[in-house]
């Protein structure tokens, strides 16, 4: 995801169909507004965040271009959690704390491998984006 970010993936199912990983984040870095394709369960083990949650208002047949508006604003703490669920999928979330911050996300993909979106909302950009892992290689399925 660049910036100093870390993806490690600590499980993933033989088919893809569930990965489990941690992201790191170091204070004031923050990740681009992208989305997962999947439900998810995001959990914050370490420091906090500030989370952007964003609705797409276009109905994505223009290639390259997204109309995003910002839904929710949430301040993470550790033991907060937050479900990834379609109407919901498209986000931020940047280190508020003086520590890096860490969570822990459950994925119904193999969301590190997986093409998805990475989305400019201030001009109304988008464009498909694999983020990896830092610890393992991609896989074909």
């Amino acid at each position: 995801m660049g910036s100093k970010i870390g993806m490690w993936l600590l499980y993933r199912a033989g088919d893809g169909g569930l990965a489990f990983s941690v992201l790191v984040l170091p204070s004031g870095v923050q990740t681009p507004v992208h989305d997962h394709l999947a439900w998810g369960l995001v959990g914050l083990y370490k420091g906090e965040q500030a989370e952007e949650v964003f609705s797409r208002h276009d109905h994505g047949e223009e290639e390259g271009h997204a109309e995003l508006q910002i839904t929710e604003r949430n301040l993470l703490k550790p033991g907060d959690f937050y479900e990834l669920l379609p109407e919901n999928d498209i986000h931020r979330v940047r280190t508020t704390s003086d520590i890096t911050s860490v969570s822990l996300h459950l994925l119904g993909n193999d969301n590190g491998c997986i093409w998805r979106h990475r989305f400019e909302p201030e001009a109304q950009q988008v464009a498909p984006f694999k983020s990896g892992w830092l610890n393992v290689e991609c896989r074909e399925y």
